[in-house]
């Protein structure tokens, strides 16, 4: 469920929207949540940095701005949102309960509001999964929240399962970064900030 998300993990998915936006890309792209994590202060950025990628070199990877890539099915984004927990039908129907029949559509999209999940800039395959992934992660770790650490998990989770995508096969290996090696990584930052935690208590 989104509402598990941190504050932190929000603003990754958030960042990789405006970034995706910037760039006039029309998907948001593993490499634009891996942004998106360099930039938002959390686990996952204490991990990447470790590990030699920052904000800039993700950039670098990033490029001069693509060309668009085919727009996915609002469907596959409501089927995305679901495997985390986010049931657009029973959103809609409390809006609409609350405010009205057609709420959602009297209102206008604000800039800097929260990330637009309903398919204006869609996810695309891999992401889709990623976010997925994460609440996977979450679960494994017997945490009750889904924070940065948990998101770059499970992009590392889908690269390690899609070797031959473009996340594991060109952007990875351009960072200088094994998803494995990567993977382990954050696992140790989680345990040190949770030692870290529990000994300031």
């Amino acid at each position: 469920m989104f509402e598990r998300f941190t504050d932190k993990a929000r603003k990754v998915v958030s960042l990789a929207l405006a970034k995706a936006k910037e760039r006039g890309d029309d998907q948001i792209r593993p490499v634009h949540m891996l942004y998106g994590l360099t930039v938002a202060d959390g686990v996952a950025a204490r991990a990447l940095t470790a590990l030699g990628v920052d904000t800039a070199a993700v950039e670098r990877e990033l490029g001069p701005a693509a060309g668009a890539a085919p727009h996915a099915a609002a469907g596959d984004d409501a089927e995305a949102l679901a495997a985390i927990g986010i049931d657009l039908d029973e959103i809609k129907r409390r809006i609409e309960e609350s405010f009205g029949p057609g709420a959602l559509e009297r209102v206008p999209l604000t800039p800097g509001g929260p990330p637009n999940w309903t398919g204006r800039l869609p996810l695309n395959g891999q992401a889709k999964l990623s976010l997925a992934e994460s609440l996977k992660e979450a679960r494994a770790l017997h945490h009750r929240y889904i924070g940065t650490e948990h998101v770059l998990l499970g992009l590392l989770r889908v690269a390690e399962r899609h070797p031959y995508g473009e996340f594991a096969a060109a952007t990875l290996p351009d960072l200088g970064l094994d998803p494995a090696t990567a993977r382990d990584r954050a696992l140790t930052e989680v345990t040190q900030i949770l030692r870290e935690y529990q000994s300031s208590r």
